[in-house]
């Protein structure tokens, strides 16, 4: 602990600051990107130009990566149909992850290696192109998920006039306020260094050659594990659970300590208590409670 063994540009986790952006705070981040319409947050657009440049972009650069990913956005009709070919009671993660294995026929990388041309001095422009039709596609592949898992499979086509967050929010069936939620959230969970283990696994099967869509699907299965992102999963369980054993009492001092002890007697661990680096509070959370205060 503590010892720096990692160097990363994107993003740095401070054990006192928490996450800092190209070296940004969280609010600093928000303060400084262009903000979306109308709204007090910036878009993700505005930020992954950010987080891939080092430099706060212009209103004209992120409207023209507002416009590039609307290019990208065409999801071909055979990963819906992989999707709903699984069990319906599949977590959405798998289903995620099938979605993204499911694009990777067109991977622009493995075209390009294949190509009899590959030349490794160029080959980050084939990885750009495939990370780029990832992103733009991961929201819409999303909410279909959500869609399909938790509304009676009842599909919102696209808003052309959106940006990438507030699409997201109109495909599940939010209402506006629900858009700036999406852009803060895919803001503050972009990137987090590159040692965790979605990260590490995404650059890990990358170094092989595998192509982004491989990449970032083993990311995701690294993801979905309790100790990794499954732990915003695993919080909400645990609190629905202890509201079942209060069977209608207010939450005392008392009461929560004891079901806290109850836990950790029991040898499991009190989810999303606790990080392995931050020795703070998470600014995410912050930033989050700060926006539901509001």
């Amino acid at each position: 602990r503590d010892i720096r063994c990692l160097v990363t540009h994107n993003s740095y986790l401070d054990p006192q600051e928490g996450i800092r952006f190209r070296g940004k705070t969280i609010p600093e981040t928000f303060e400084a990107l262009p903000k979306a319409a109308g709204s007090a947050y910036p878009t993700v657009e505005s930020f992954w130009y950010f987080l891939l440049t080092g430099d706060v972009p212009t209103q004209a650069q992120v409207d023209e990566v507002v416009a590039e990913w609307k290019t990208r956005q065409n999801v071909p009709s055979y990963v819906f149909d992989a999707i709903r070919a699984l069990p319906r009671d599949s977590h959405p993660m798998v289903m995620l992850s099938v979605g993204i294995m499911a694009m990777q026929k067109d991977s622009k990388f493995a075209a390009f290696y294949n190509s009899g041309k590959f030349n490794k001095m160029v080959a980050w422009e084939s990885v750009y192109e495939d990370a780029s039709d990832i992103v733009a596609r991961i929201p819409i592949v999303a909410a279909f998920i959500y869609n399909l898992k938790y509304k009676g499979d009842k599909q919102i086509a696209i808003d052309p006039k959106l940006d990438m967050g507030a699409n997201f929010a109109h495909m599940i069936g939010q209402s506006d306020q629900y858009k700036d939620v999406a852009r803060m959230y895919f803001i503050l969970h972009s990137d987090h260094e590159s040692g965790n283990v979605s990260a590490h696994t995404t650059h890990l099967v990358h170094s092989a050659l595998s192509d982004p869509y491989y990449a970032y699907s083993a990311g995701l299965n690294g993801l979905a594990g309790p100790l990794h992102g499954l732990a915003n999963q695993e919080v909400l369980g645990w609190i629905m659970e202890f509201q079942k054993k209060l069977n209608g009492a207010e939450p005392t001092k008392e009461n929560v300590t004891k079901a806290l002890w109850d836990t950790l007697n029991a040898g499991q661990v009190v989810p999303g208590y606790g990080h392995a680096v931050l020795r703070k509070t998470d600014p995410r959370y912050t930033a989050q409670r700060e926006f539901c205060l509001k």
